[in-house]
């Protein structure tokens, strides 16, 4: 069994969701303009951070952080971990490029604590998407956050 890459327990990902189609009729539109998170995330549409993804105008590009199980617990008698996610909110480097979307209300159950972003391609250019570590979690020792890492990953959005 391999070991997780350089993330060590926290998996980060981007997944990127092709999408045809004029307003209102994109396969992950919900009827309130949100956006559904696609149920689930193979590793051919979840590049890890690091990576560059390439869409056309129109995609749907999601970011999806999972907190690892070793940062959700910690031994008896020890200060607890923070109460919030380890990453700050996903953001966009250029918002003209890679806008912001709400996600639609979900159902899902995961066993481990997953927040996911949702971007739209709006014109032909790059951005950086990036999730920094959160203020709570920088003030945590560095052995017990060790393998944490801010999210980064670049989207060439094609006409």
């Amino acid at each position: 069994m391999s070991r997780p890459s350089a993330l060590a327990c926290a998996v980060l990902c981007a997944a990127v969701l092709a999408a045809c189609g004029g307003a209102g009729s994109f396969p992950g539109e919900g009827s309130n303009g949100c956006v559904r998170s696609p149920r689930t995330l193979s590793p051919d549409i979840a590049p890890e951070s690091g990576t560059t993804l390439t869409v056309k105008v129109g995609a749907f590009v999601y970011v999806e952080l999972v907190v690892g199980e070793r940062y959700l617990s910690w031994p008896a008698g020890t200060k607890p971990p923070p109460r919030s996610s380890p990453w700050a909110a996903a953001r966009a480097s250029d918002p003209s490029v890679l806008g912001r979307v709400a996600l639609c209300p979900t159902n899902g159950v995961s066993t481990l604590a997953i927040v996911v972003y949702a971007f739209r391609a709006l014109t032909p250019g790059t951005a950086t998407l990036t999730a920094p570590i959160a203020q709570a979690w920088k003030r945590v020792k560095p052995a017990r956050r060790r393998g944490l890492r801010p999210y980064r990953a670049t989207v060439i959005v094609a006409s």
